[in-house]
């Protein structure tokens, strides 16, 4: 019998994802990997490659504990820090236990102060960082979740109901989860003039950005189940540093993801591969925020924010061009 091996990584999406490297290494291995994340992200279980346990919240603690406990895991690797997974890797009491240190005492200290620009002292990129605690060697990365044909021929009508045909097609997410990271209208409004395929917009809807004919506004239109199937049948990806941006990597279309207020350098860039392009204007203000949360500019200019519509959208289409 292989090994069993827990991982604790419940929040975000774009962080669960960048788990995927370890978790296909270690499987590598031959060990039993038991993946733990919120029960928010439930609709992913049946794409990550790993058992999958649901963490719902302090009420479940115990018992999921127990649940983990029984498995009678050989090592536990804790990528979240937080209360809760200190909890349970408390109650499981694994022979191995290994904790990722997001960041030096100094460097959070930095970023709750709000001093910038901030800098890590560990820039290597998250993915690598996770493969490390939890002991394996990722020199080649491979962050593909599993999709069935069966499940992407049920995302293809799917997307038929929406008009759009297969590969026909580029997908753009502009929102975030802060405000630093969304794309501007300026910038989606010349994406639409210069696309040689129809776009569509997918997301929440919590910005007010418009869209033209005879590109399609599809922005709450997906619920999360059926997202990794729509972004795999689009030409390319072109997104806002999110977690939609990983998805669309973890699926292996060509994707563009722009970063704003926030910086690669902090290590959530999607993991590298040859049909992904990054666009980070480099300042030397950049990044003043971990996650892009600031509003208003500390320097009062937003040049991060301030990339050119039409150059970028020539630089997006340009790397696009082959795949399109």
């Amino acid at each position: 019998m292989p090994d069993r091996e827990i991982v604790l990584r419940l929040n975000a999406m774009g962080d669960i994802l960048l788990t995927v490297p370890a978790l296909r290494a270690m499987a590598a291995n031959d060990v039993e990997v038991h993946l733990v994340i919120n029960s928010r992200w439930q609709a992913l279980t049946n794409f990550l490659p790993a058992c999958i346990h649901l963490f719902k919240g302090t009420g479940s603690m115990i018992n999921l504990g127990k649940e983990l406990k029984s498995l009678n895991p050989r090592a536990l690797f804790d990528l979240q820090g937080k209360i809760s997974t200190i909890a349970l890797r408390t109650i499981i009491g694994a022979p191995i236990t290994r904790v990722y240190q997001k960041r030096s005492l100094n460097e959070q200290f930095q970023a709750i102060s709000r001093q910038y620009p901030l800098r890590l002292f560990d820039q290597r990129p998250v993915w690598q960082k996770y493969a490390e605690v939890c002991g394996v060697d990722v020199s080649d990365p491979d962050p593909s979740l599993n999709i069935s044909e069966s499940y992407l021929d049920e995302c293809k009508k799917v997307l038929q109901a929406t008009g759009l045909e297969e590969n026909k097609f580029v997908l753009i997410h502009p929102e975030a989860s802060k405000p630093g990271k969304e794309l501007t209208q300026a910038l989606i409004s010349q994406l639409q003039k210069d696309s040689p395929l129809r776009l569509a917009l997918i997301g929440t809807k919590n910005s007010s950005i418009q869209v033209d004919q005879p590109h399609l506004d599809l922005r709450n239109h997906f619920d999360l189940y059926h997202l990794p199937g729509i972004l795999k049948l689009a030409k390319a990806v072109i997104s806002s540093d999110s977690g939609p941006m990983h998805l669309a990597r973890a699926v292996g279309t060509p994707l563009v993801a722009i970063f704003l207020q926030t910086c690669p350098s902090l290590g959530f860039a999607p993991v590298t591969g040859g049909n992904s392009l990054i666009i980070s204007r480099d300042l030397p203000c950049k990044p003043c925020s971990l996650h892009g949360q600031n509003d208003s500019c500390p320097e009062g200019h937003f040049a991060c924010r301030d990339l050119d519509p039409g150059i970028t959208s020539t630089q997006v289409l340009n790397f696009l061009a082959p795949f399109l």
